[in-house]
C-alpha cells in the first residue's frame, strides 16, 4: 500500500475528527483528573475544520489507497510568554489508526510534521505526551524529541 502524506482537505475532516476523539478517550483513560473528555465529534468537527487552510498551522493526514490511516495536527506561535518560546510550533496531535501501525506513517507524520512547521517560521517542534504513554515518549525520542520540561498538577478536587 501506498502511503502519501499531504495536507488535510475539507473531505478528511470528519475522520480526523474521529481519530481526534479516540485521542481524547486514551487520555481520558491514561488520568480522567487531567484530561477532560470535553469534546464530541461535531465540536471536534468544526475545530479540525477551521483549521484546514488556517495560516497559522498545518493538519497533515496519511492516506493510505485512499483511506486515511492518521493525521497530525501542528500549530505555529511566534511567541509564547507564558512557555518562554519564539518561533515554536507545537506538535498537538499525531495519531495513526491501528491497522496502519508499523507502517511507518507515524514516523512519516512526524517528519512532515517537522516540515510543516518549519514552513510556518519555526525553529523548533514542541509536544506534550502523556506520562502514562511510554509508546508515544519513545517514538518521539526515536525522532529526535527531547524532554525539557514536565508538567505536574496539584488535584484541588480532592
Amino acid at each position: 500500500m501506498p502511503l502519501v502524506i499531504r495536507h488535510a482537505r475539507p473531505e478528511d475532516v470528519r475522520t480526523i475528527a474521529e481519530f481526534a476523539m479516540k485521542l481524547v478517550a486514551q487520555h481520558h483513560d491514561y488520568d480522567p483528573a487531567r484530561f477532560a473528555r470535553i469534546a464530541d465529534i461535531e465540536g471536534m468537527t468544526g475545530f479540525y475544520g477551521g483549521r484546514v487552510n488556517a495560516g497559522d498551522a498545518a493538519l497533515l493526514v496519511a492516506d493510505m489507497d485512499g483511506r486515511l490511516a492518521g493525521f497530525a495536527y501542528v500549530q505555529f506561535e511566534e511567541r509564547n510568554y507564558a512557555a518562554l518560546l519564539e518561533k515554536a510550533a507545537w506538535l498537538h496531535d499525531l495519531y495513526v489508526a491501528e491497522y496502519a501501525r508499523k507502517s511507518g506513517a507515524g514516523k512519516r507524520l512526524i517528519r512532515e510534521a517537522a516540515t510543516a512547521a518549519k514552513a510556518l517560521g519555526a525553529e523548533k517542534l514542541m509536544l506534550s505526551v502523556a506520562a502514562e504513554n511510554t509508546f508515544a515518549k519513545d517514538i518521539f525520542e526515536r525522532n529526535g524529541f527531547e524532554a525539557t520540561m514536565i508538567e505536574m498538577m496539584l488535584n484541588l478536587a480532592d
